[in-house]
């Protein structure tokens, strides 16, 4: 099967509040192209999962299917490297090459298992989720059972493209309680998948294991043997590790109202107690009522869960999405909740599927505070499908957060909103918003941190399964400007006139850039325009330049990184209005040589303008404070009558 991947420059995508991801002809697409020979016709569901590994961009098609390939829609993670940009190949698991797998009594059937369904990688391991692996087993009395579900980790070692050793897991199929539909039956094992750092783990969720009421398994990664089998469960059965152990916090609830509320449908990892551990967060998005809830709990699933957060509306699918990021910068994990499904009711209308993202803040003492709420106004839209990380996108030292809208009136067009973050939380405005008239369900699955053309700044994959297409947005590089004036008298004198010949008000400009900000921009050009008085219209104008006799300059100059201008500056001869300052405004305009190799740079908007008072010389005493002195004069007028 002959994949092509193409990288086609973007002519067509809108961007309102942009800030510093690219939106027109630096936007990357990759498509992968169903032959003309597909006999499914079915769409590979290129996009549906996302992840980072290394320099490289994982991208899951779970119903990817190739006619050369004895096993129908396999699925398929592929791999894209930054460094090559258009060149995507297949994650060559090992122990994936046949159909089914036979040991003894028992073989594995791999059609449409959705191999690539979840997706999560560190430095080392690619693990990717196949809910719909069925695993046929027979108890020797001729009676048949299937356990699907499975996920696949792989470790890569110094190549870069070949992996050296495959694990294969699925759910406990030797213990005859797990046999049962209503057991392991329906498990989807690797729905969700996840790796921790601290303490080195894989966690793989099983949302359909005992009556839907789902399943966590947390298993251990070591140094030095890579897969733990000291487990206390059976031994592996060829080529299986057998996860043995479906774990539920101490306080599991055996109530059958539970059933059906799909614990384990999203996943994230973060830190949110007093230890260096991570904790595991999984939502359960059916609870009580419909309402859903999310947990959170330790990585060894042997206590209690640390705590609960319950949805409000029902049928919300309260966790639909997870995101942990600290977004105020105090060092402690913050939690983003989707509830894609909410119903938002505002000024007399009911927008059904609008969505809503609730934003939970981590105190000192380690409690979550919802602080901030994000409303879909969009029926349809199911704001929340999707969150992600981006990182500090434009290294102001807060990390910022996408969230998709994907189906706005119902799928008829979609959107990604860019929020920044900042010392005081979420800015609640969105900073840029990214939308597509072309791709449909755009916003599907959103991947950030990671930095695509190796220019410093972290960069932004939005996949858009319907039209298997993944869109990879590029950040600019941000400029930023530090602007200081001096002059050559703290205020103005009333004497420095046009008449006068010496220069007696001199304004020196002088503009700076971080070494940062130069690099990224020295083949770029820098435009300021300055404007004297800038309060006062035409008329009541009182500072002008004195080369040119107007209030307005401007510079065009090549960028360094520092520049220092100088000007003289005189005064209207009448002026009335002595008490005001006169106002000082200075507006920046960065202009970039056309490249299509290269992202160009945009200035910070924050600091794209400066606003400067001088005051006027008033003759007030040694601190410059004019005191009104009202004198009343009484006259009495005497007129004579006759």
């Amino acid at each position: 099967m002959l994949l092509l991947f193409n990288l086609i420059f973007s002519s067509f995508i809108s961007s309102l509040y942009s800030f510093n991801y690219q939106t027109v002809e630096h936007w990357r697409y990759l498509r992968q192209e169903q032959p003309i020979d597909n006999p499914s016709k079915l769409s590979s569901y290129f996009g549906y999962s996302l992840a980072v590994h290394r320099s490289s961009l994982l991208i899951g098609a779970p119903r990817d299917h190739s006619p050369h390939d004895i096993i129908t829609r396999r699925g398929t993670v592929w791999k894209c490297e930054f460094r090559l940009h258009d060149h995507c190949q297949r994650v060559p698991f090992r122990r994936d090459g046949e159909a089914n797998v036979r040991v003894g009594t028992s073989f594995d059937n791999k059609t449409d298992q959705w191999l690539g369904a979840s997706l999560a990688a560190n430095y080392d391991h690619i693990i990717a989720g196949a809910p719909f692996l069925k695993h046929r087993i027979n108890d020797g009395h001729s009676i048949e059972y299937e356990i699907p579900g499975g996920a696949r980790i792989g470790k890569y070692g110094t190549s870069l493209s070949m992996i050296d050793n495959t694990q294969i897991y699925s759910p406990s199929f030797l213990n005859w309680y797990s046999r049962n539909y209503n057991q392991e039956g329906y498990s989807e094992f690797g729905f969700q998948v996840a790796l921790s750092k601290r303490p080195e783990r894989i966690i793989i969720t099983a949302p359909g294991s005992f009556y839907f009421r789902g399943g966590i398994h947390s298993i251990p990664i070591l140094n030095y043997n890579w897969i733990d089998t000291r487990h206390p469960f059976t031994a592996p059965h060829y080529p299986w590790h057998d996860v043995g152990w479906l774990r539920y916090p101490s306080n599991y609830s055996s109530n059958e109202y539970d059933d059906w509320c799909y614990r384990g449908y999203a996943l994230a990892i973060g830190n949110f107690n007093n230890d260096d551990n991570q904790e595991i967060v999984v939502s359960i998005p059916k609870l009580d009522n419909y309402r859903g809830a999310v947990e959170i709990m330790n990585s060894n699933l042997d206590e209690y869960s640390i705590r609960t957060i319950n949805g409000i509306q029902m049928g919300e699918y309260f966790g639909a999405s997870l995101c942990v990021v600290d977004i105020n910068n105090d060092g402690l994990d913050d939690l983003l909740i989707g509830a894609p499904l909410y119903t938002v009711k505002k000024d007399g209308r009911i927008l059904a599927d609008a969505g809503r993202v609730d934003i939970f803040y981590q105190t000192f003492e380690h409690k979550l505070v919802r602080k901030q709420t994000i409303e879909g106004t969009r029926e349809g839209g199911r704001l929340g499908h999707a969150l992600t990380n981006l990182g500090d996108i434009d290294k102001d030292g807060y990390n910022d957060v996408a969230i998709s809208i994907p189906f706005i009136n119902y799928g008829s067009s979609s959107m990604v909103h860019i929020y920044r973050g900042s010392k005081s939380g979420l800015i609640l405005k969105p900073s840029q918003i990214l939308q597509t008239p072309t791709l449909n369900g755009f916003g599907w699955a959103l991947q950030g941190q990671f930095d695509y053309d190796n220019n410093g700044y972290l960069d932004l994959a939005v996949s858009s399964i319907q039209t298997e297409t993944v869109a990879v947005i590029l950040s600019r590089p941000v400029v930023r400007v530090e602007t200081r004036l001096q002059h050559s008298s703290p205020t103005i004198p009333l004497n420095c006139t046009l008449l006068s010949n010496d220069k007696c008000f001199i304004l020196t400009l002088c503009i700076y850039l971080n070494d940062e900000s130069y690099q990224q921009s020295k083949r770029d050009f820098l435009t300021y325009e300055l404007q004297l008085d800038y309060e006062k219209n035409s008329v009541g104008q009182r500072l002008f330049f004195r080369e040119t006799y107007r209030s307005i300059k401007k510079r065009h100059f090549k960028i360094s990184d520092r520049i220092c201008h100088d000007y003289s500056l005189y005064m209207k001869d009448d002026v009335h209005d002595k008490l005001s300052p006169i106002r000082l405004h200075i507006n920046y305009i960065l202009s970039s040589k056309s490249d299509p190799n290269i992202v160009p740079p945009i200035l910070d908007p924050e600091n794209s303008t400066f606003d400067y008072n001088i005051p006027i010389q008033k003759d007030c005493g040694y601190y410059d404070i004019c005191t009104v002195v009202t004198k009343i004069l009484r006259i009495t007028c005497f007129e004579l009558f006759l």
